[in-house]
């Protein structure tokens, strides 16, 4: 059973092609059902909610994330963290190997409860759990279905536990893809960690295994060691490595993308894959900057750092000293053709569309048009949370509250959860 109700008197945008004032919105059978003025409405005997002049984006996506990093607030590393490589060893590698069904579970629950708070109504995922591999994404499935916002789910296939449980990732991987292959709400990846936590044989293997029209979700030059290592076993770059088993096609997700080579920003201009910047956690973890002047189209994403894709838009602005010559593009409409791509009619805002809304909370007072939208965005309303987020056209969050769950309750069985996964995280 759907809702159907108006949306009256909102500043509404897609983000770059269109603003609205004063506009008028009937949501109906979970779908944009008439975008108009509102001056022109006329009374219908059905909810009426008034936006009284806030501004209303399309649902924001998150194309990179790692809900599985949700409970890891307050963790000490076992370890020193003087480089990447010793922060993914003494606190990501060491949390991973920890979470088993209900804090892979409830690490979602988390996760996505803060991102519908920020406006997110689709997500990719890129999980990791060693110790429990096979019906893992069918758990963070359960949580999306839960809270009620799309989701792309993969693994990230790695060696880190040895060549045994390369099977098994795979496996988890293949099968989720197919058994989801015709919903309309859930999608699967083939994830891949990074380069250089997988041998040459196991990128043979992978390549042999995967169905050819399914697409990798990777970690691609994050890291100076990324690039190093695949120089060393012989090629040009990571994005060369890829391209030589195989994995490189329009449909790739590659994160980060940071120490490239020339023939890897070759590769990239000759097959556009979606590139994913994460500018918070880049900066979190000292590996440097994207080079935007090469690599031009992109998105943005967290990586695990914030379930919050506007703040993260700001992080982005003031890294560059306010130089970003593609921000609405970036923003909305590669987002909207990525989501697009796998959910129909979906990612922005047209009639016949999804009802996918992030409302914010703020009221512009000065002019607003597409031409300053980004410091509207960057200056007004700052990365803080929605007033209302709306996903296939019911109300997931309003008036501070999440009404597909009772959050009280859950924070406290998340409270347990935690308890005994930082126990563990020590052991």
């Amino acid at each position: 059973m759907h809702d159907h109700f108006i949306l009256t008197n909102g500043i509404v945008t897609d983000g770059f092609s269109f603003l609205i004032e004063n506009c008028r919105i009937e949501i109906a059978d979970g779908k944009i059902a008439n975008i108009g003025d509102a001056s022109d409405f006329k009374s219908k005997d059905i909810k009426i909610i008034d936006l009284k002049g806030r501004l209303v984006l399309p649902g924001l996506l998150n194309p990179h994330h790692h809900l599985y990093s949700a409970l890891a607030t307050g963790l000490v590393p076992i370890g020193p963290t003087d480089n990447f490589t010793q922060i993914l060893e003494n606190l990501w590698w060491q949390l991973d190997k920890t979470l088993d069904e209900e804090s892979i579970y409830y690490s979602a629950v988390s996760g996505l409860m803060q991102s519908v708070r920020y406006g997110v109504t689709t997500l990719f995922d890129h999980h990791a759990s060693m110790s429990r591999v096979t019906g893992s994404l069918q758990l963070i499935e359960k949580a999306f279905r839960k809270i009620g916002v799309k989701g792309v789910l993969c693994y990230e296939i790695s060696d880190r536990m040895g060549k045994n449980f390369l099977q098994s990732q795979i496996n988890e991987n293949i099968n989720f893809y197919i058994k989801n292959m015709e919903d309309p709400q859930i999608q699967g990846l083939l994830g891949l960690h990074a380069n250089f936590t997988l041998s040459e044989a196991s990128m043979a293997t992978i390549a042999e295994q995967k169905p050819e029209e399914l697409p990798i979700h990777i970690h691609c030059g994050e890291d100076k060691a990324d690039f190093d290592y695949c120089v060393e076993q012989g090629y040009n770059g990571p994005v060369h490595r890829l391209f030589e088993y195989g994995l490189l096609s329009e449909n790739s997700i590659l994160a980060h993308c940071i120490h490239l080579s020339e023939t890897d920003y070759q590769l990239l201009q000759k097959f556009e894959p979606i590139i994913i910047s994460n500018p918070e956690s880049n900066a979190n973890n000292n590996v440097g900057l994207m080079n935007i002047e090469k690599i031009e189209n992109y998105l943005l994403g967290t990586d695990g750092m914030t379930g919050n894709i506007l703040g993260t838009l700001r992080s982005h602005y003031l890294q560059r000293n306010g130089n970003l010559p593609n921000a609405m593009k970036i923003l909305f409409e590669n987002p909207a053709q990525l989501t697009g791509r796998y959910f129909s009619n979906s990612g922005t805002i047209r009639e016949g569309n999804a009802a996918d809304f992030a409302i914010t909370n703020y009221i512009p007072v000065m002019p607003i048009n597409l031409d300053n939208l980004l410091y509207h965005l960057l200056f007004g309303v700052q990365g803080k949370e929605m007033f209302m987020t709306i996903a296939d056209g019911k109300i997931l969050f309003s008036d501070n509250t999440l009404h597909t769950i009772d959050e009280t309750e859950i924070n406290k069985e998340i409270k347990k959860v935690v308890n005994k996964l930082h126990e563990r995280f020590y052991e």
